[in-house]
């Protein structure tokens, strides 16, 4: 009897290990199961994402097969970074348009930023590039990844008349209202721009640019574009003549101020020795 109840025992605990491996197995098992089915959901939502922020840019079918490209060889490669997911709407887009750039090598992030500005970049004549040489894209890439996104609602002050500036805005979106002297002079829409002289001049705004409905701006700042001019030597001469010949105009009208103020302030005085003769003219 002790013999049978010793093979017992034995069998049983036999059979308990291997319901423990056997357990351990499954939940190994379905762990893995469960985590590349969350990746997979969130490959999937990320691409979701992807593929909507692209058709909202207007980005074109070449690279837009070239961005999800990139992404599948990333995701097999099993680079994929889990991130949180950013929901699609206008108060985030700033938001999931930063985390999925960043997670873009540096040349589709410069070509798909271009894309997304090329227009209101090319409005402004001193950012145009055309030498030809073939670097003419990667200066309109650069410009383009430094623009960094910001949002103002109705009455916002974005730039104040007097203070001497350091950044350009491009208008995405949105109206802002252009005030000298607390007096509005005009309104500016999508695809306008403003306070470009900031990018090369120490001088003082000209006038105060307000909010005149919610408005997404990219902005543009004088540390970002040296930066970029330090890598293209033409366009840095080229920044220097504008910059010459702006403060040529400027001494000029300063000049012409300060004559107009003088002769304000100088009285009509009369010359001594000419009393009687400016009396005989009187009569």
């Amino acid at each position: 009897m002790l013999g049978a109840g010793l093979v017992r025992d034995a069998d049983e605990t036999e059979s308990n290990y291997f319901l423990i491996q056997y357990a351990c197995i499954v939940g190994t098992i379905s762990s893995f199961a469960m985590g590349v089915d969350a990746s997979g959901r969130l490959f999937k939502q990320k691409m979701d994402e992807l593929k909507e922020y692209m058709q909202w840019k207007d980005i074109t079918e070449a690279t837009r097969r070239k961005v999800l490209k990139y992404y599948e060889i990333k995701y097999r490669g099993k680079f994929f970074e889990e991130v949180s997911a950013v929901s699609f709407s206008s108060n985030n887009v700033s938001i999931l348009q930063k985390t999925l750039l960043s997670e873009m090598n540096e040349s589709l992030r410069m070509e798909i930023a271009a894309q997304n500005c090329r227009e209101l970049i090319s409005k402004v004549s001193f950012l145009k590039r055309e030498v030809g040489d073939g670097r003419d894209e990667l200066f309109l890439g650069r410009i383009a990844t430094s623009l960094t996104a910001c949002y103002f609602v109705p009455g916002d002050i974005i730039v104040t008349q007097g203070e001497i500036g350091h950044e350009m805005y491009f208008i995405f979106s949105g109206t802002v209202d252009i005030i000298v002297n607390f007096k509005k002079v005009a309104s500016f829409g999508d695809g306008a721009f403003f306070g470009e002289l900031a990018l090369i001049a120490n001088i003082p705004r000209t006038a105060t640019v307000m909010a005149g409905s919610s408005c997404m701006l990219y902005r543009l700042t004088r540390p970002d574009f040296t930066s970029i001019l330090n890598e293209f030597d033409d366009m840095r001469m080229r920044i220097d003549i504008i910059y010459n010949e702006r403060m040529a105009k400027v001494k000029i009208e300063e000049e012409a101020r300060r004559s107009t103020v003088a002769k304000l302030q100088v009285p009509n005085l009369i010359i001594p020795g000419n009393e009687a003769n400016n009396e005989d003219e009187s009569e």
